[in-house]
């Protein structure tokens, strides 16, 4: 052994007497090198490690998809700095942060790091300023002792003397190699679909740990392309969209307070948790919910733990994430004035606002929101106070509502209705170490560590002055002579370990039952109307046309189509009208899963069905890529 290494040694450490440019021990020292980053990766990375490593010994070449782009930026590195350790650190780095990152990513969202999320580096920077001072000062220890080990590496490994055109070669012949290999490889689609995956195949996670993150990753890099839907047809489209609207301008029509909660959930309701001697957290949404002025049931969004843009795309445009499928966010895709609720509003009198306590330039709102029809946007940079204002790394509820409010109060005086729509952002995640003071919320009958039970404690502190706030607004509609429409409902489930959620037995698993598979996915969502609303329309009748199925979930996209049909708007879009007829006939649309109003989950649907399907998906191409064009 001691001969082997003195021999790498000597191979490594070239002197200017031997030059030697396939230094065979250089090579071996890579090859090697490369195999054991790799394996650190799949260790960072992959959860089920007998199952991989089974799979791997079975299908060989899904480790060599793996390695082959460690060893040729190893290579390229060496060529540009003459220096294999220096190759290495530098290699190391990048490949430990992609997977350090991605395992933070699936820890705290259920989902792997995607391409897109290099583009967002700001938005990543201002989540991990939120997280808690020891994982920070992890973090920053992490890069502090890798920048040691670089300067090291370069500061003590001997410098290899290579002639310029040999350097020149070991630049580019990695990088020619990698196209070709990426045309060969990585963006072959059906060779990726047949390695098998552990679970759900839906379920982006298990391609990842089952394929290993460098060969994922890179396969997504090519399959960001967003293709025209099978048989797209424009002209069709456009026809559908040209049907007239019904002209609803002289309709005596109620204000519409629209609020998404961040991470609202109704984990609190589990029979291992007691809040005797506590707050209920979901007091005042549990007694709205079941108020006779009301409906609600389970929302199903596109993603846990994050994505909250994906469901406001959802739900403001009546379009869906879930048949976009795409790694990018859905309002990367809005450069233009673009078809939904508020600009709908907007055009029979409505003012349209929206509200947000959060940076303007997150998923970027600023451009989007007024693209969506949106008159007036208020954000934390011109309306709120973070000095003052803040609570657990955020604006607080008590402040996000005074503005809902502050709104509501102005708009009075008007004779025009109201729409405005809020993104509220005070229970934003990571939740153990959130808050300065941690306030009990709940007993539980199933001993937690301390780590599990802060963040159920704090995720629960949130979910309370979330709850006490709806139950001020309600209050304030109750008590108004104006005609007032609450609609509440969550982005996602919160980022919470889903072996906390299995140890405390939610019926929450992504490669479970199919109803377990849904339940990842649902939040709960309330519309209620006042008493002088209710006069101008009647919830308990109109319910009754809109055909909602006896479980009451219902795909995000549909929410707002659900709301216009509520209120007897009929005609006020032809997508709205389209996706509520679809609506009553799937309820809940998966990737490849679909709820029926019965209850029953299928994987298979009626020749119709799937064209409706096949229509809703080519409609919405039109509406983002070729109307806007």
């Amino acid at each position: 052994m001691k001969k082997f290494f003195g021999f790498l040694r000597k191979q490594i450490y070239l002197n200017e007497k031997k030059v030697c440019f396939f230094a065979q021990g250089v090579w071996w020292f890579f090859a090697l090198f490369s195999i054991l980053l790799t394996g650190l990766v799949f260790a960072i990375t992959t959860e089920h490690y007998v199952l991989v490593g089974a799979r791997l010994v079975l299908h060989p070449t899904v480790l060599l998809w793996n390695i082959l782009p460690v060893f040729l930026i190893l290579v390229l590195l060496y060529g540009i700095f003459a220096n294999a350790l220096g190759a290495v650190s530098i290699a190391s780095l990048f490949f430990l942060v992609i997977a350090i990152a991605d395992a933070i990513k699936v820890s705290m969202r259920q989902s792997p790091l995607l391409p897109t999320d290099l583009l967002l580096v700001k938005e990543a920077f201002s989540i991990v300023g939120s997280f808690p001072t020891r994982d920070k000062l992890l973090i920053a220890l992490f890069f502090i002792i890798m920048a040691l080990l670089i300067f090291l590496a370069f500061y003590f490994g001997k410098r290899s003397i290579l002639p310029i055109g040999k350097r020149c070669v070991m630049i580019f012949l990695p990088i020619v190699l990698f196209v070709l290999l990426n045309s060969a490889v990585y963006q072959d689609k059906e060779r990726y679909d047949n390695y098998s995956t552990l679970g759900n195949i839906y379920f982006q996670v298990n391609q990842y740990n089952s394929k290993g993150l460098i060969y994922s990753f890179l396969y997504q890099c090519n399959s960001m392309r967003m293709e025209k839907p099978e048989n797209y047809d424009a002209e069709a489209c456009a026809q559908l969209e040209a049907l007239p609207a019904e002209d609803l301008t002289e309709k005596e029509l109620p204000n519409i307070i629209m609020i998404m909660g961040e991470a609202y959930s109704d984990l609190s309701e589990n029979p291992h948790l007691d809040y005797t001697g506590y707050t209920d957290p979901m007091a005042n949404f549990k007694a709205l919910a079941e108020d006779s002025n009301s409906i609600s049931g389970k929302l199903v969004v596109p993603h846990f733990g994050g994505g909250t843009s994906d469901t406001e795309y959802d739900v403001l445009t009546g379009l869906s994430t879930r048949l976009l499928n795409h790694s990018l966010a859905s309002y990367n895709f809005i450069h233009q004035d673009v078809d939904a609720l508020p600009s709908r509003f907007a055009s029979i009198g409505y003012d349209t606002v929206s509200i947000h306590p959060g940076y303007a330039w997150f998923y970027d709102r600023l451009n989007v929101y007024p693209h969506l029809g949106f008159s007036q946007c208020y954000f934390l940079e011109d309306s709120f106070d973070a000095a003052t204002q803040n609570k657990g790394g955020y604006i607080n509820e008590e402040a996000t509502f005074d503005k809902i409010l502050s709104v509501m109060e102005e708009h009075e005086t008007s004779d025009s209705p109201l729409f405005s729509f809020t993104v509220t952002i005070q229970n934003h995640g990571p939740y153990n170490g959130k808050y300065l003071e941690r306030e009990q919320t709940f007993s539980c009958d199933i001993p937690l560590s301390e780590d599990e039970n802060a963040s159920l404690t704090e995720y629960f502190m949130g979910i309370c002055d979330a709850d006490e706030q709806i139950g001020r607004i309600w209050e304030y509609m109750e008590n108004s002579e104006e005609p007032y429409v609450l609609v509440y409902f969550g982005d996602h489930l919160p980022a919470l370990d889903l072996s906390l959620l299995q140890k405390l037995e939610y019926p929450i698993n992504p490669n479970g039952t199919a109803q377990e598979e849904m339940a990842v996915y649902e939040t709960p969502y309330l519309i209620w109307q006042n008493d002088a609303a209710k006069e101008l329309c009647d919830f308990s009748q109109t319910a009754q046309t809109a055909q909602l199925p006896d479980h009451m979930r219902i795909s995000s996209n549909y929410l707002g189509a659900l709301l216009c049909e509520l209120l007897e708007l009929d005609g006020l879009s032809p997508l709205f009208d389209f996706i509520n007829d679809l609506r009553k006939e799937l309820p809940v649309v998966m990737e490849g899963t679909y709820m029926l109003p019965d209850g029953t989950i299928t994987n298979e649907i009626t020749t119709a069905q799937q064209a409706s399907i096949a229509l809703y998906k080519q409609w919405q191409y039109y509406k983002l890529f070729d109307q806007l064009s």
